[in-house]
């Protein structure tokens, strides 16, 4: 499956749709300051970075640069700029994300028509789609699809401008000559294929791309083996290489030709090469005339572990463009940010490396995927933050990471203590979900950490009494059954203590564990405190299914509890849990619950916690993800929303909009849908019909009229055969 980022949406099996004036839903947000070793982490609650691709432009059309993160199967991130010139302060701001289209592969922003909005290119379904960037009502960036780019071969009649899946091509002005030009490396991956955009050269409209192939061997070099690159040779006879190319066009000693630092799949390392049709030959072709193949090998070489993608971007805003450089496959996970500040000037280039985890140590980032806990650990009457890992690069040894309430009255905080609490790393853990409750029957808390390989560690609680800071003591390092047997969920056990059956004792919930992620229910059938008697009863308690880690407890302000799961489609809602019967069937409530979006792509879900942070009955939910990170999102009342029925998971296809909100045109595409035609209905929120229209199925997208409809929320319903989609949009002026 091809890698894609999308704004939030759910499909739905029923036409049935409840509407409300108001509603309580979980709503990103960043208002919890999160602070360690002095200083705030300002980024704390963007979900951690790992393969991140940059990119900039104007999202909220003030003076300033805006930073996009792009990161392919995982997500679009938009940060503002709230400083000033010369002094960029960057701020999560997820509000702009859902703005954003379908995006494979790479994402780039540049003003292709002149009119000072950039636009955006990125792989599509050909290998360049190109969407014309404009600005609402609301002043946020949006987009709509413009063109996927073909140019006429004399040979082949029409041909797609190609680049290779999951490689990283260029846009940029190649020949100065006031447009765009497109470069990615040709189907063997040994040489660029340079083509070039003739608006210019045709006296075309500036709104206007017409392409054709120029060059197909750009630079004059082929690459040769990974990282030494052939220069001056014969290009109409390329040597294949193994594909997987990023490619990075920038400036380097600021002669106003185009460098290239590129990176392969199969290094760590980057190549340089310098261009030199400026000085030596102005008016021919771009020429590389020498290389450095473990750039910078003078200064800090870049060494990431597989396949570095660059970006030029002025990310300190001083006027001139910065390198950052990343991972394309995500395989470093903290360490995977390198910024080098361009300090050149005419003639004397002067790339100065600064850091290699940009942005990230402003986060909370533990490596690879992230189980958050909020469980009062201090005994001071608000909950603490215990995070989970699978580890860090390289050894991916497991570590719990403590942060500690420290939230005064409407201050909520947190203040990290440790990122190794119990020196968990030292037990070379692989995977450490953390769950807490009394499983002995002492009347004081235990830890019990599960892996990845299915098992799970018991740590006794050995304080004094349950009223004081727990004192976790490693008793079983393989947790057994009361058959002596080691419990083992099959891999990714995701453990929770809760009372399933009502009986006063708490019991052993664990998920994860096999392709559809039923939930074991293990019974509390111990008799004398002190010690752990686990029975398996139900391995596929309550028919609840959800793959990835889940919770049970109170999530409203109703008094029930109910049992949370994660899943690709969204969190799942369960009702049941509370009622002590441990052979039912529980009822699906809702999926996705409060229309949070963890869905594969935007980071796998891994992990789930909800709590009254500050101590004010505020609830919040934290989520963790496959990148590390975590996200914050808060419950309030909120206008206009929809209560989602229940989805059928089955259904494979996927719908997106944009932009969204929106105030003219909105766009929607789909993949998937294997019926030969779609039909198309906006209904407002009393249920009434709108519009409706048909579309041909593989045309991939369509583009309808919403300028005559009032402010507010409405649902765009495509309806495949008996599949139905629901996507929920805004229109505001």
């Amino acid at each position: 499956m091809r890698s894609i980022a999308y704004s939030t949406l759910f499909f739905l099996c029923t036409s049935h749709i409840n509407a409300h004036a108001q509603t309580a839903l979980y709503q990103r947000d960043t208002s919890i300051k999160v602070f360690a070793y002095g200083r705030e982490r300002t980024l704390a609650w963007c979900g951690g970075f790992n393969g991140s691709q940059f990119t900039m432009g104007n999202l909220n059309n003030d003076s300033l640069q805006d930073l996009i993160v792009f990161e392919p199967w995982n997500s679009i991130r938009t940060f503002i700029n709230v400083g000033r010139t010369g002094a960029p302060n960057y701020i999560y701001a997820p509000e702009y994300e859902q703005n954003f289209p379908p995006v494979y592969d790479y994402l780039i922003l540049a003003d292709y028509n002149c009119d000072g909005i950039p636009d955006l290119f990125q792989q599509g379904e050909h290998g360049c789609a190109v969407y014309k960037g404009y600005y609402n009502a609301a002043n946020q960036l949006c987009f709509t699809f413009y063109k996927d780019l073909f140019y006429n071969d004399p040979v082949s009649g029409w041909v797609n401008v190609f680049n290779n899946p999951n490689d990283i091509p260029a846009a940029v002005d190649v020949d100065n000559d006031g447009d765009l030009d497109f470069l990615s490396y040709n189907i063997f991956g040994s040489n660029i294929t340079y083509y070039k955009n003739m608006r210019t050269e045709f006296g075309l409209p500036c709104d206007s791309i017409v392409i054709e192939m120029a060059d197909a061997c750009w630079g004059k070099f082929t690459e040769h083996d990974y990282r030494t690159m052939s220069l001056d040779y014969p290009c109409g006879y390329p040597i294949p290489s193994a594909v997987g190319n990023t490619i990075c066009l920038f400036d380097y000693d600021m002669d106003s030709d185009y460098d290239y630092l590129g990176g392969h799949i199969m290094n760590n390392t980057m190549t340089f090469m310098l261009n030199g049709r400026i000085p030596y030959n102005p008016t021919g072709p771009d020429s590389t005339i020498s290389q450095d193949t473990m750039w910078q090998s003078g200064g800090m070489q870049v060494n990431l572990s597989q396949w570095p993608a660059a970006f030029n971007v002025d990310i300190d805003q001083d006027g001139k463009k910065d390198l950052l450089i990343s991972t394309n496959l995500g395989a470093e996970n903290y360490n995977c940010i390198w910024y080098y500040k361009n300090l050149s000037t005419p003639g004397a280039p002067n790339w100065q490396f600064q850091s290699d985890s940009f942005l990230v140590d402003q986060t909370i980032d533990l490596g690879t995927s992230a189980y958050p806990l909020l469980y009062d650990y201090n005994k001071d009457g608000l909950p603490d933050l215990l995070i989970g890992s699978d580890g860090y690069y390289p050894g991916l040894r497991s570590r719990i990471s403590y942060y500690q309430n420290t939230s005064t009255p409407g201050n909520p905080s947190f203040t990290l203590q440790t990122t190794d609490f119990l020196s968990i790393d030292s037990f070379n853990f692989q995977g450490a979900a953390p769950a807490v409750g009394d499983i002995d029957n002492d009347g004081m808390d235990d830890l019990i950490i599960g892996h990845a390989n299915g098992t799970l560690s018991y740590f006794k609680n050995i304080a004094i009494r349950s009223a004081v800071q727990p004192v976790w003591q490693l008793a079983e390092l393989m947790l057994t059954d009361v058959d002596g047997d080691t419990i083992n969920t099959g891999g990714d056990a995701y453990p929770m203590v809760y009372d399933v059956n009502n009986d006063g004792k708490k019991d052993l919930v664990i998920g994860g564990g096999g392709p559809y992620g039923y939930l074991q229910y293990y019974e509390n059938v111990g008799t004398t405190p002190d010690v752990v008697q686990l029975k398996l009863m139900n391995p596929m308690l309550g028919d609840a299914t959800g793959r990835y880690a889940s919770f049970i407890g109170q999530i409203d302000t109703t008094g029930t509890d109910y049992l949370l799961m994660l899943s690709d489609t969204g969190i799942k809602q369960y009702g049941g849990i509370a009622s002590g019967d441990t052979t039912a069937i529980y009822p699906l409530l809702s999926v996705p619950y409060s229309y949070v979006d963890t869905g594969v792509y935007n980071g796998v879900p891994t992990g789930i916690t909800i709590g009254d942070v500050a101590g004010d009955s505020s609830l919040y939910m934290i989520l963790g993800n496959s990148k590390g990170g975590v996200e914050l999102f808060k419950r309030g009342i909120y206008y206009a929303n929809l209560q989602a029925p229940t989805v059928n998971a089955s259904e494979k296809g996927k719908v997106a909009l944009f932009p969204n909100p929106t105030n003219d045109l909105l766009t929607i595409t789909w993949s998937g849908i294997t019926a030969p035609t779609v039909q198309i209905t906006v209904i407002n929120m009393e249920g009434q019909q709108l519009y409706t229209a048909s579309s041909l199925a593989p045309a991939t997208h369509a583009i309808i009229p919403v300028s005559a409809l009032p402010d507010g929320m409405y649902v765009c319903v495509l309806q495949s055969g008996v599949s139905k989609y629901y996507s929920k949009f805004t229109v505001v002026r």
